[in-house]
């Protein structure tokens, strides 16, 4: 089958379903590599109810091939797709993932859905990026807008499980808050950084005159899950550093900072919306459009920042219009029902309110 849109698309958005020529037909059949049927159950709702199958079934009458990021799973769907001569899609969280934390269960209240790349990976072309670069986002600019003012208003961010409690910065001067990310996080290294990038960014934000410089611990690396970049252990000696270990949510933090200065993480997209100044020292998918200082050196920036900066400069609508309204989906998890852009966050604010 063709990749097209579908009726459901047709019902919910008329300049959406002209975009999302690239989604899988409803109905198709859909090969996964190494999903059990948990998985293909959570996915099903955004792909207009796409039949999946094992790709170690047997079964040749598939129609491509899913998977999901960059993991193994989705590596190896993508060659399996190649091999067969087959389109292959990827999938990972939309920006506005859930109410509280996939790994607890939580469900999901958006996906992407790329045939090109993914929109963490600088390293390729994505539908984002194709969207962003060469999409009439003119029409969609004032209902952008108004969906990131309501984003803001209901202090929605991916995951929306923190506590929205006010965080304390002590000092004066610049308040420069840096995001901390986790290793084996692929949004790192899709993004043209290691862990030299990390120090890098450190060092420059402490060499700052007159400046606080806060580090925003990752949830998983506060609860000892995981490690994080920043080595916190060996600078909370240096008095101008403060360390933010709590789990709190993104606006909280950013109503007491005045910079975000990020790798990768979608911190630095939070705090665009919120009109904070956003400095990249990778490329995530919302650098190297003009809204943001770009400090990244590697080869991966600098091919992805020159796609970019060549075709255009976006105003912060334009990023809106293509990331939240033509490329995440979205659905009601408690209905079941697909659902556009506003719907999603109007109800996603009212259950956090309830």
């Amino acid at each position: 089958m063709i990749a097209r849109s579908g009726p459901l698309a047709d019902d919910l958005d008329p300049v959406a379903r002209a975009a999302a020529s690239w989604i899988p037909s409803p109905g198709a059949r859909l090969g996964a590599a190494t999903w059990k049927q948990v998985d293909f159950d959570r996915v099903a709702p955004f792909l207009d109810e796409a039949a999946f199958v094992s790709l170690w079934s047997g079964r040749a009458d598939i129609d491509g091939v899913i998977g999901w990021g960059l993991k193994i799973g989705g590596r190896l769907g993508r060659l399996v797709a190649a091999a067969r001569g087959l389109p292959y899609w990827c999938l990972e969280d939309g920006f506005l993932r859930s109410l509280g934390l996939g790994k607890a269960g939580a469900a999901a209240w958006s996906i992407v859905v790329d045939d090109l790349g993914l929109f963490i990976d600088a390293r390729r072309p994505s539908r984002l990026e194709r969207i962003l670069a060469g999409a009439d986002l003119e029409p969609l600019r004032g209902r952008a807008e108004a969906l990131g003012q309501a984003i803001v208003a209901g202090r929605l961010s991916k995951y929306n499980h923190a506590p929205d409690t006010p965080v304390s910065i002590a000092g004066r001067g610049r308040r420069i808050l840096l995001v901390d990310q986790v290793w084996g996080d692929w949004s790192v290294p899709a993004a043209g950084a290691d862990a030299a990038v990390f120090e890098r960014m450190f060092r420059e934000a402490c060499a700052v005159g007159g400046a606080t410089v806060v580090v925003r611990v990752h949830p998983d690396v506060a609860a000892g899950y995981r490690k994080g970049f920043l080595g916190l252990e060996r600078r909370t000696a240096d008095g101008h550093v403060q360390v933010l270990d709590a789990v709190t949510s993104p606006h909280a933090i950013l109503d007491a900072v005045d910079e975000v200065w990020t790798v990768s993480s979608q911190f630095g997209f939070d705090a665009l919306l919120r009109g904070v100044q956003v400095v990249c020292y990778g490329t995530p998918f919302y650098a190297g459009w003009g809204l943001t200082d770009d400090r990244a050196t590697t080869p991966v920036a600098d091919a992805a920042r020159a796609r970019r900066s060549a075709v255009r400069s976006l105003t912060l609508p334009d990023l809106v219009a293509g990331a939240l309204l033509l490329y995440a989906r979205y659905r009601d998890p408690t209905t079941g029902g697909r659902i556009d852009a506003e719907t999603a966050v109007a109800r996603m604010t009212r259950a956090l309110r309830a």
